[in-house]
């Protein structure tokens, strides 16, 4: 309540630029996920995003980190997480009008048809399910009211489950919700194509790895399994881009969601950077294989990007 307070009264005093102006040698790194068909918020935060930043690429961020040119004062680079389609149909059509360069992390086991999300699979059966009432975890969950909140309060602990442990949940949840899986991905949720891949990039958009499967990494201990999420489905991009990737984004990507074995493993497989998931910048000197991104969504307030991006969140 009290930074919110305090966020009101910086909007009001009209401090915004004078707190930009505090974080101006900080690289600011958004996260983008999905993108939906009215293309009207994101072009509001791409507009922002040009009048008051210097837009980079994950490239050149990573150039300067190695000890190349600086980056300028107020730099952003933007990245989407998954690969999912609708970055292709609605995404980076604004993001190229506004000459904004862009890095998708792509799941190759998603690229490859191999599977689909399984928070897209609760997605789809919460949504079409006649069910009123489930149980999950011991207690009774209604799903009337505001489905994206009760599809939240059982995607979170689901997260921290092994894949064999979620797997069992979500077949048990798909028994009660009465709701038939299609085995590949509906058009709603469907990943881009690999030529789609390879058109986007000679457009100039960067891809990286974000693992085979989208596995919690530090709750992965096998080496084996480790080296299939993070080493192989490096392989399999860089087969597909005809060249190496070099950015990595870790699944979830919070603190507890890596550990130093799982970046250990990223830098040996070759890549040059990996994100995170955190409230922070990234300043000279900044670990390249622990980089900070901030959420951005085109479904949230514009507030909430203008905030991020100064500094206020």
């Amino acid at each position: 309540m009290l930074r919110s307070a305090a966020r009101t009264v910086i909007h009001k005093l009209g401090l915004v630029p004078a707190v930009r102006a505090l974080h101006r040698r900080g690289c600011r790194i958004l996260v983008y996920h999905r993108f939906g068909e009215d293309h009207t918020k994101l072009a509001a935060q791409c507009e922002h995003i040009r009048k008051y930043y210097q837009p980079v690429s994950m490239g050149r961020v990573v150039e300067s980190l190695r000890g190349g040119p600086m980056l300028p004062d107020d730099a952003v680079a933007v990245t989407i997480d998954d690969g999912y389609r609708d970055f292709l149909l609605h995404g980076q059509p604004v993001f190229s009008r506004y000459e904004i360069p862009a890095t998708v992390f792509v799941i190759t086991g998603f690229i490859d048809n191999e599977l689909w999300p399984w928070w897209d699979q609760l997605t789809y059966m919460f949504q079409r399910t006649r069910r009123a009432e489930i149980s999950f975890s011991g207690a009774k969950l209604s799903i009337a009211g505001d489905i994206l909140r009760v599809i939240d309060s059982v995607t979170q602990p689901l997260k921290r489950l092994s894949p064999g442990q979620r797997s069992a949940q979500i077949a048990e949840l798909q028994q009660q919700l009465g709701v038939e899986l299609p085995k590949d991905a509906p058009s709603e949720y469907a990943p881009l194509s690999w030529d789609e891949v390879r058109r986007l990039n000679a457009q100039g958009v960067e891809f990286g790895g974000h693992t085979r499967t989208h596995p919690i990494l530090s709750s992965i201990s096998d080496e084996v399994e480790l080296e299939e999420e993070i080493a192989a489905s490096k392989r399999r991009l860089d087969e597909q881009l005809g060249f190496p990737s070099l950015h990595f984004a870790y699944p979830n990507g919070t603190s507890g969601d890596y550990n130093p074995q799982t970046v250990a493993a990223v830098q040996q497989s070759g890549f040059a950077s990996a994100v995170t998931l955190g409230r922070k910048f990234n300043f000279a000197g900044a670990d390249r294989f622990q980089l900070a991104r901030l959420d951005a969504d085109p479904r949230l307030p514009q507030t909430h990007l203008v905030e991020s991006l100064a500094g206020m969140r």
